[in-house]
């Protein structure tokens, strides 16, 4: 039987059968506004309430105001600041290429404990590179590395483009073992947030488009209900 982290987000590990495979590492896409760093965030904040530490490693927005932004998007989170720098580790590296990666994981791996880990984002990643074969190579190698190393890891992606229905995948998609995909859907004249599974490796899951929503004490998947 594989071992399954709970995620702790309300909806997604009944969605997932009992959670993300331990040591997986499973892309969170979408595009602008669907919540991808937000859902990350509380994948961590929900490990450090069961014990388990997390590092978030950011490839664009400083600590700070990621910090400002968890705390409006969840004022529920009253135990927030008391987990920063203890059980919740955010970071900017100066550098970012997959070597310095490595060596940052490894270290916060060792020294810290950390069990769960959030890169945000590959896109950015990917835009380092020239060749799409050389940024394949590399990125597999990376996964290769998260997968050796006692954690399980989200990395955030951004989609080509918002619409359900014109979905396509790159290159990190197909590598990862998992791919969830956040939506900002229009509905006439507002939008209504979503998700699904797209893939998960090593466990069976939900297939269905379901509504979500951000609310102040974290997000809220509703398995089995239909959009309206």
């Amino acid at each position: 039987m594989i071992k399954k982290i709970k995620s702790g987000i309300a909806g997604i590990d009944e969605m997932l059968n009992g959670g993300i495979p331990e040591k997986h590492h499973v892309l969170i896409s979408g595009g602008p506004g669907s919540g991808k760093t937000l859902f990350c965030l509380e994948y961590l904040y929900r490990g450090a309430k069961q014990n388990e530490k997390g590092l978030f490693i950011s490839l664009e927005e400083d600590p700070e105001t990621i910090v400002e932004n968890v705390k409006g998007a969840f004022p529920g989170w009253k135990d927030f600041d008391q987990m920063l720098d203890k059980s919740i580790f955010i970071i900017k590296p100066a550098m970012y290429d997959f070597k310095n990666f490595s060596d940052i994981l490894q270290s916060y791996v060792v020294h810290h404990g950390v069990k769960r880990v959030v890169i945000d984002s590959s896109t950015l990643l990917r835009f380092s590179f020239h060749e799409t074969l050389e940024f394949r190579k590399r990125f597999i190698e990376f996964l290769g590395f998260l997968r050796n190393l006692d954690c399980t890891a989200l990395i955030t992606s951004e989609l080509e483009t918002p619409l359900r229905s014109k979905l396509k995948f790159s290159v990190e998609q197909f590598a990862a073992d998992g791919i969830i995909v956040l939506y900002n859907m229009p509905r006439k004249e507002k939008r209504i947030r979503a998700l699904e599974i797209i893939k998960m490796r090593g466990t069976d899951h939900s297939r269905d488009l379901v509504p979500m929503k951000i609310t102040q004490n974290g997000m809220m998947v509703f398995p089995g209900e239909k959009l309206y």
